[in-house]
Parts: C-alpha cells; sequence; structure tokens
C-alpha cells in the first residue's frame, strides 16, 4: 500500500460546524440521531425556527403548489424529466402560473 492509499484510508471523527444549542431540563426535544463508525452516538435535536412546521397549502396546481406561513412563501415546482428544450418551456410556464396565483393570494 503506498502512502496516497494509507492517507486515503484515515477515518476522521465526525466533526460538526453547526453551532451549540443550550437543551434545558424536563424539555422533550424532536431530532435525529445516527451511529458513528466508532459506535458514537451522535444526536441533533431539531432547531425551531430554521424549518416552519405551520406551512399551509394555498395554491395545489398540476406542477406547482404555493405554501403560506407566517413569515414564509414556499412554491415548489414539479416539471417532468423530457428533453431540455421542454423543460424550459414547461418552467416558463410554470413561472407564469405562479407569478398569476401570486397576485390573487392575500398576503
Amino acid at each position: 500500500m503506498n502512502q496516497e492509499e494509507k492517507l486515503a484510508n484515515i477515518e476522521l471523527p465526525d466533526y460538526t460546524t453547526e453551532s451549540d444549542m443550550k437543551l434545558e431540563v424536563g424539555v422533550t426535544y424532536q431530532g435525529s440521531f445516527k451511529l458513528s463508525r466508532n459506535g458514537m452516538i451522535v444526536v441533533k435535536p431539531y432547531q425551531m425556527g430554521s424549518k416552519p412546521n405551520n406551512l399551509k397549502k394555498v395554491v395545489d396546481g398540476d406542477r406547482h403548489a404555493i405554501y403560506l406561513s407566517k413569515r414564509l412563501v414556499r412554491i415548489v415546482i414539479s416539471l417532468q424529466k423530457t428533453d431540455l428544450v421542454s423543460v424550459r418551456q414547461a418552467y416558463k410556464d410554470v413561472i407564469v402560473d405562479c407569478y398569476k396565483d401570486l397576485c390573487d393570494l392575500a398576503l
């Protein structure tokens, strides 16, 4: 095994770049966990505010949907995967439809 292969096989521990979150005793948190390769359990509580949970679907089109919350407008576009020219044209059509729907909404 040469030097490059040895360096490629080195496993680094999991490091997170997220800011620390202060947890309070007695409070139930939602979150996720994973088992690292060295057997440690890494727990990540969900941070409120970054993922709004009160989005309501206000428009349900054929190829798009519009969701609203108190401070957020989310537009979801779904297009069939075809040739590039067809996807571009479908995208233009959906954007126009979304614009019309947004004009009708009371934000």
